[in-house]
């Protein structure tokens, strides 16, 4: 078996390639009026079944035989047009509109739809928008480009993964997957971010897996968002579904096309550092002190030292550089009108802007369709990634720099003997610890699959696709042991297990991960028409999806040979394995009714056998139900609007358990005592129940005065019940939490997409897009007997960590933590809401009194996303911008807290100053006590030991939980393409453009710390209110050369 599908593979990947005849070449290009290229426009040879379709760039290339060819262009919602062909074989067609919405978008289980037919959102991105970012992360590049996506990227890494998250958090498991569902060329693929548990691979800008996906190879990507729209994939697109359609091969030449992008980085905003004092502790100067910046001026500590610089190192800039892209991409393709083909090669370096991170991707494709007759059809596509890099802890990177005292370089880091350069015992330099101590992962991926379809007589159709994901992930994380030269200093803390006594440390990690997965589906579909009025499709289907992943972590410590990276080397090894396996078995049926091309009625169900549920709970049944109804197309309405449409729909979704969820397992003994085993403090339900969201839409499509303005509006509502979460229960009972139904959590809200042409004319059209989104999210209820769910903290300073946590009536991103005391005289505090009237408590000392109590600081979900796109052509050139905002939400900025406490913040500059705060004292009086801020004793006499800002600012949690809301300019494109009368000279350039493309130009925010954007946890975090010592954003400039041939 495994023989003959090899052979099938293989023959219908390179028969296309032997297929080509001697034909006439008809090539053209096919646009809008406004002169914008349309993709998928149908090009058929008059009087036969010769044809082909446009691609993304409008361009197509046809084979002609006949002695007068007449070629017919069609495209729904648009006027057809036969073009005579004489002695020319290139032409440029402009497709009037009919003032009816026609676009065919790809949807669930790759099943093709008018948009008019469609009682849901569905979403399909303008490709060429994201491909001229050249961003490179597919993920990342969806930023802006449409309603209901909050994507935020973790941090800037070379390779560093980005989150997505559709209509809001729908689960109060901290680890479940709330990424969408990621679907390409009809195969699931994995989107994960794995990280092993105790690890800390979290905090090293791993990769999200969709980021392996080359954006020069995709043709179509179509977002899904609701419960109607995702239906038929079941469980797996209970978050929502990513659709991507790559490139595919056209009949006719063989066209070639490279696209080479050169770009440098740089970080996009840094934190600002205050630049008055230097090293030591109450204003006294000690160039070996750990505190970096409590000591004097550095004009006083100049006078007493004369090595000491002028100026304070801003070693947050100093420690940073520029970092470089290049990516390139070869694409060919071809074929006859019976077998096509497309490969393409592409290549990316990156280097990063923390010195020692970086980043490759390399990958080849190659896909192929034959028409075996006019009835069977083949088709085959295989895909190879190898990607990886070196990446860096900047969690830690950054902490390190906040002990780094300003008065020395971090970039001084390493001695001629290759030890770590310091200026005292307690310190580590950062610098040295992210050059010596090294993490690598090395990915490599294939995504494959064939598909066969048959088509016996016009209304009925059977297709069947098999495919697979499978990858192998090995990473591999090393630190030296000790040198063992006289006076050597050494980052016991940072390269772990030192041993004095014998001069031993350092470690080896090696983490090996195999993910597969592996998808079938069958559909039978019947379009039999019924009467001129009615109109019907139904389909049946059959998808079974297994996944496994499993992998083996182990660690070496203490190194006998300090630079040997071999576990052999280690004199104390451990090790520990992880199997997960999942199946899941699904049948569904899709029913589309129409009636006089106005109303569209829509029915589908689904049941699902899931294997990571108890046998009397693995099988469960979901419907949909929408409504689509064109008024345009039933009315007589006024001559300004071009096309209308209402639309519903109401969806009952599924979600089954993370996998030995309902069973108590094994673990290894804590120590190991001869390799015994012992229950698991984790403990399953054997009545575990599968999830169920209920979800509404309803919507309005509009558009007016000849499609020149568009309107797209969703409501939406949905609600998601016995959420399986792990409860937390009492140590007595020998466990620490039980995997429960116990929860449920809605998320309604409001997406707006506003698009119009402002100006259409013949050398000029400007296009101008805007999306809005509002999501209101709310926690219903937890277990009977919880008052909350804490999910996420994050330290700060004398008590004052900040915890994200599930409170029913609370949106899902609260966070809490300590806060100033309030004066409530003879009224009550709330227990969770902070009075921000009342004023200020002030203590018998003259300092603000804090509240030890957590209370509630903020949401780190936005109140809204929006963004503005433009896009203006003239003749040759061509400008396109993005803004793109999310407002309204928290983030706790840890390096804030730390900056607070070590006298870097440039606040802290008014240490030596005598305020009065602002409040009033425990009998309601106001307070008149002066203070001083500084440390020891100040000018009144008084010894105020640590100062305010260690003494209270620093345990003050609200101090740090800031405005992280953002307004970017998330990206600017300026192209020229050369006319087609210059390339004509060169006989074989058939086109050529470049381009000019910068990314994050520009950030408005109050956030002090880094770009607000980034985080603290990995792409799969749940949590994303903590933005820590997180690798920061960068700023890109690109140049990007496009050839074709």
């Amino acid at each position: 078996m495994r023989k003959l599908l090899r052979f099938l593979v293989i023959t219908f990947l390179v028969l296309p390639y032997l297929a080509f005849a001697q034909t006439r070449q008809i090539t053209g290009t096919v646009t809008d009026e406004g002169g914008n290229p349309l993709a998928f426009v149908s090009v058929v040879e008059k009087g036969t079944k010769n044809g082909t379709t446009t691609n993304d760039k409008g361009q197509f290339s046809l084979s002609v035989t006949s002695a007068n060819p007449v070629l017919t262009v069609s495209y729904t919602g648009r006027q057809p047009q036969e073009i005579a062909v004489g002695a020319n074989n290139n032409y440029t067609i402009a497709l009037q509109a009919t003032g009816t919405m026609a676009e065919v978008v790809v949807t669930a289980l790759g099943i093709r739809r008018e948009q008019k037919e469609l009682g849901y959102s569905a979403q399909q991105v303008n490709v060429g928008e994201i491909t001229e970012t050249r961003q490179t992360n597919i993920v990342n590049a969806l930023q802006g480009r449409a309603t209901g996506l909050q994507i935020n990227s973790t941090g800037g890494a070379p390779g560093q993964g980005a989150r997505i998250i559709m209509r809001g958090v729908n689960s109060l498991d901290p680890n479940r997957n709330i990424q969408p569902f990621f679907v390409v060329d009809g195969i699931p693929i994995d989107n994960s971010t794995d990280v092993p548990a105790g690890s800390g691979q979290d905090l090293k800008g791993l990769s999200n897996r969709a980021a392996d996906i080359n954006p020069d190879d995709i043709e179509s990507i179509t977002v899904l968002k609701g419960g109607a729209a995702t239906a038929l994939y079941g469980i797996r697109a209970a978050n929502g579904a990513i659709i991507i359609t790559t490139k595919s091969g056209r009949a006719g030449r063989v066209r070639i096309n490279l696209t080479s992008t050169y770009g440098v980085d740089e970080v996009d905003k840094f934190p600002d550092t205050q630049k008055t004092f230097t090293q030591g502790y109450s204003g006294v100067y000690d160039k070996t002190s750990f505190w970096p910046s409590w000591g004097p001026t550095v004009a006083e500590a100049k006078a007493q030292d004369p090595t000491h610089p002028d100026e304070l190192f801003n070693n947050y800039k100093r420690g940073y550089q520029d970092g470089y892209i290049i990516r390139n991409t070869l694409s060919l393709s071809g074929g006859t009108d019976v077998a096509t083909f497309a490969a393409s090669l592409s290549q990316l370096n990156q280097q990063g802007v923390l010195p020692f991170s970086d980043y490759q991707n390399y990958g080849g494709k190659v896909s192929s369709t034959v028409k075996i007759s006019e009835k069977i059809r083949f088709g085959a596509s295989a895909n190879y990634i190898n990607s990886g890099g070196y990446r860096v802890n900047a969690d830690r990177y950054n902490e390190q720099l906040s002990y780094w005292a300003p008065r020395w370089d971090v970039m001084d880091y390493e001695t001629p003997e290759g030890t770590m350069k310091v200026y005292g015992v307690d310190n580590d330099n950062p610098m040295f610890v992210v050059s010596h101590r090294r993490f690598k992962d090395d990915v490599n991926r294939f995504i494959g699959n064939v598909n066969f379809s048959y088509t016996p007589i016009n209304w009925l159709d059977i297709s069947y696709r098999f495919g697979g994901d499978i990858i192998s992930d090995v990473r591999t994380e090393t630190a030296p042991g000790p040198k063992g030269l006289p006076g050597e200093l050494y980052p016991a803390s940072d390269f772990r297990n030192y041993d004095p006594s014998r001069g031993l440390g350092g470690f080896v990690e090696e983490y090996r991960g195999n993910r597969r997965i592996l998808n079938s589906t069958a559909i039978v579909s019947l379009s039999p028409k019924l009467s001129d009025n009615i109109s019907t499709s139904l389909k049946l289907g059959h998808d079974l999806f297994d996944s496994r992943f499993k992998y083996v972590y182990t660690i070496g410590d203490t190194l006998s040979d300090p630079t040997f990276y071999n576990l052999n080397n280690a004199r104390k090894v451990t090790a520990s394995n992880y199997l997960e396996d999942r199946r899941i078995v699904g049948v569904f049926g899709d029913l589309t009714l129409g009636w006089k091309d106005f109303l569209y009625l829509t029915l589908t169900a689904r049941n699902d056998w899931t294997s990571t549920l108890p046998e009397q709970n693995r099988s469960f049944f979901y419907p949909s139900a929408s409504v689509s109804y064109v008024l345009s197309q039933h009315l007589t309405l006024p001559d300004w609007i071009s096309f209308a449409k209402v639309r519903g729909s109401v969806a009952k979704i599924g979600k089954d358990a993370p996998p030995y969820s309902f069973s108590t397992g094994f673990i290894p003994l804590d120590p190991p005592l001869l390799g015994g085993l012992t229950l698991s403090d984790r403990s399953g339900d054997p009545n575990l129940k599968p999830e169920f969201t209920t979800s509404y839409e309803g919507g309005v499509d509009a558009r007016f005065l000849q499609n020149r303005i568009g309107v797209e509006f969703t409501y939406y509502n949905n609600t998601s019940k016995d959420l399986i979460i792990p409860v937390a229960v009492t140590t007595s009972s020998g466990l620490k939490e039980i995997y429960l139904n116990a929860g449920s959590i809605r998320n309604k809200g409001v997406e707006i997409s506003l698009y119009g042409t402002p100006v259409r004319k013949k050398d000029f059209n400007w296009d101008v897009r805007v999306n809005y989104t509002h999501n209101d999210n709310e926690v219903l209820e937890i277990y009977p007997g919880l008052t909350e769910v804490p999910i996420l903290s994050q330290f700060g300073y004398l008590s004052s960590t900040v915890t994200q946590k599930f409170i029913p009536g609370m949106p899902v991103g609260a966070l809490f933590g300590r806060s100033y005391a309030r004066y409530y005289g003879t009224g009550k505090e709330d227990p969770i809401f902070i009075d921000y009237s009342r004023p200020q408590l002030i203590g018998a000392n003259g300092f603000p009194v804090i509240n030890t109590k957590q209370m509630y600081l903020g949401n780190s979900q936005p109140d809204w996303i929006g963004s503005i796109y433009n896009d203006l052509r003239y003749k040759q050139f061509s400008l396109s911008f993005l803004f793109d905002a999310q407002q309204g939400l928290k983030k706790y900025n840890q390096m804030a807290n730390f900056m607070a406490a070590f006298g870097i913040a440039t606040y802290t500059e008014n240490r030596r100053e005598t305020v009065v705060f602002e409040g009033v004292k425990s009998d309601g009086s106001p307070n008149t006590k002066p203070v001083w801020l500084g440390q020891g004793v100040g000018p009144d006499g008084v010894n105020y030991g640590n100062g305010f800002y260690r003494n209270v600012y620093r345990g003050v949690s609200e101090n740090f939980v800031e405005d992280a809301s953002f307004v970017k300019l998330r990206n600017v494109t300026i192209a020229y393409q050369l006319p087609e009368s210059l390339l004509h000279k060169t006989k074989f350039i058939t086109g050529a453009s470049i381009a000019l493309s910068g990314n994050n130009l520009w950030l408005s925010t109050d956030y002090t710390g880094f770009d607000p954007e980034s985080s603290s946890n990995s792409a799969a975090s749940l949590a994303d209110g903590f933005a820590g010592f997180t690798y920061p954003a960068t700023r890109s400039y690109m140049v990007t050369l496009n050839l074709s041939f």
